[in-house]
């Protein structure tokens, strides 16, 4: 995946052309593309850092664009924001509960634009400080490639999942809260993301038992938060 290029889906060729000048001004890369169907080909294609994806386009919802790249193996972990003129909480919601990891209300200033660019790809792509990670015994995870392997079984998880499996295996069963593991994966705008978590936590859950790797399993606890039971070979 590239760090360098950021796919902009925007029909309005105005606001499309603003982005697109903020961004190069900031040092990104750009690809533009002004409706649904070709900008999800031009994600296919390109596999960018990053996709700006407006809610309204003239051939299909910005949150159907959104589900289809979400769906595809190859491009379901890339992040994506929202660029929303509908700023009513409910559109915010559901724009996240469709899988976007960030949303902006227009009109926005140019510094809003960027930094919340900057923070989306330092959460979606950390810095690498240690690349193998051993939390339990038989336990090994791969940061540079975002796997779990436990007792020579690999499984192919998502930046989001594995930070994830890391902070619940290090817990030693402990209950972690769901606030800790929002700001865990979106920073001080966790709160906003907390069905998200839950789609999370469900993905990461299902991959971990198809693939057979735990006998265990990630439990919700009473009061909130969650836990990740004992792992066994």
């Amino acid at each position: 995946m590239s760090l360098e290029i950021i796919q902009i889906i925007e029909d309005d060729p105005v606001q499309a052309g603003a982005l697109d000048r903020a961004l190069r001004k900031a040092s990104y890369r750009t690809n533009v593309a002004h409706d649904g169907q070709t900008g999800i080909e031009d994600v296919k294609r390109l596999l960018p850092a990053l996709i700006l994806l407006d809610l309204m386009l003239p051939d299909m919802d910005g949150r159907e664009v959104c589900r289809l790249i979400r769906r595809d193996p190859k491009t379901q972990d890339i992040p994506i924001i929202m660029l929303t003129g509908l700023g009513s909480e409910e559109h915010c919601v559901a724009a996240l509960d469709h899988g976007a990891d960030d949303y902006i209300v227009k009109p926005f200033k140019q510094a809003e634009l960027t930094a919340r660019v900057k923070a989306v790809l330092r959460r979606t792509h950390p810095p690498v400080h240690q690349k193998n990670e051993c939390l339990d015994e038989g336990l090994v995870l791969e940061e540079d490639q975002f796997v779990a392997v436990f007792r020579g079984q690999r499984v192919i998880l998502s930046g989001q999942e594995w930070r994830l499996l890391r902070r619940l295996t290090g817990s030693d069963g402990q209950v972690v809260p769901r606030e800790e593991l929002s700001a865990l994966l979106w920073g001080e705008d966790g709160l906003i993301h907390e069905h998200e978590l839950d789609r999370c936590i469900q993905t990461l859950s299902q991959k971990l038992a198809d693939d057979a790797v735990f006998s265990g399993s990630i439990v919700m606890a009473p009061g909130g938060g969650y836990q990740l039971s004992t792992l066994h070979p």
